[in-house]
């Protein structure tokens, strides 16, 4: 839309004020009270969808006064044409504004990702009504903008009201995706496992219900799912771990003094199976690396299990708390 926006009359109907705005030969009638009421409603649920998705504390009466502030900003609508480049600013510093009311800002790094956020869900909530309104047909929708404002016309409010239930399943299914994303990604380790000068590189998760330990030597035990580490195994021992019923004394018989030698009995209960026996493998070296160091260690245990430890496939051992908590 070019040239300048005139308030061209206005009217009253027993309720709140009318005013009619025209730009050119487009002419929309505009209820100041519905503005606000509906701008205050939608940037509410995109605050507290912002909060749930950054995992800030929410506070009901923050994000009221940051929805207020930004259903009066919409009330640009009634300025002359700005240009584009003071829009854009006005419009990059109200939703500053509005952030910063609603969630104090801690630190740079949080206060950033919380505005990305409300920038992504007002994207994906605007272009879902958007896109159910064209696709559909339903209604003949306006849809123009107005120094950085989005002027919806001839749109029912049923097409509002599937914005907010889209800004309350991101706010929800949003954050527990991200949550868990995040907390995997803190948690997941590379290691390196050596045996006889080969090795095997495997993703492991960090797991604090795993505690077992070496009955003998005390040693934490990483579980490991033994098709990681069927390379560099004796096929004797992946055949006797992939049975259901552990045979000791077949297992030590079949094996060479060497691999004696490594082969531990780790005792272990699960769900559904008390007094278990897993078989344990003492590796040469074990390079454990993250975000935050890397742990060169040989006094760990390889727990080996028949099964896959995730379903995704994210990794295929689970760590000890104690080897990173002893570095």
């Amino acid at each position: 839309m070019e040239g300048k926006c005139y308030i061209i009359g206005e009217e009253v109907k027993g309720r709140s004020k009318v005013i009619k705005v025209e730009e050119s030969e487009l002419v929309v009638k505009v209820y100041l009270d519905i503005i606000l009421l509906v701008n205050f409603i939608m940037d509410f649920f995109l605050l507290w969808a912002t909060g749930k998705m950054t995992n800030l504390p929410i506070k009901i009466s923050r994000l009221c006064w940051g929805a207020i502030l930004g259903a009066f900003y919409s009330l640009v609508i009634f300025l002359p044409k700005l240009p584009v480049g003071i829009s854009f600013l006005a419009k990059n510093i109200g939703a500053l504004i509005m952030v910063m009311v609603a969630y104090p800002p801690q630190n740079v790094r949080k206060f950033v990702r919380a505005l990305v956020y409300l920038y992504v869900l007002s994207f994906t909530m605007g272009g879902a009504i958007c896109a159910a309104v064209y696709l559909t047909g339903t209604t003949s929708g306006l849809i123009q903008a107005w120094n950085g404002v989005g002027i919806l016309g001839g749109i029912h409010y049923g097409w509002l009201t599937i914005g907010l239930i889209i800004a309350l399943f991101l706010g929800y299914s949003g954050f527990h995706h991200l949550r868990k994303s995040w907390l995997q990604q803190q948690l997941i380790n590379k290691l390196t496992i050596c045996f006889n000068e080969h090795e095997v590189k495997v993703t492991a998760l960090l797991d604090t219900g795993n505690q077992l330990t070496d009955p003998l030597t005390k040693k934490p035990v990483i579980v490991v799912e033994s098709a990681v580490l069927e390379k560099v195994l004796p096929k004797e021992i992946m055949q006797k771990v992939s049975r259901e019923n552990l045979e000791i004394n077949e297992l030590f018989a079949s094996l060479d003094q060497g691999w004696v030698s490594r082969v531990r009995l780790i005792p272990f209960n699960s769900v559904g199976k008390s007094h278990g026996l897993m078989v344990g493998l003492r590796p040469d070296v074990v390079v454990i690396k993250n975000e935050r160091q890397e742990i060169i260690t040989s006094d760990v245990v390889l727990g080996l299990v028949n099964k896959s430890l995730s379903r995704e496939g994210q990794y295929g051992a689970l760590l000890h708390p104690q080897i990173l908590q002893g570095h």
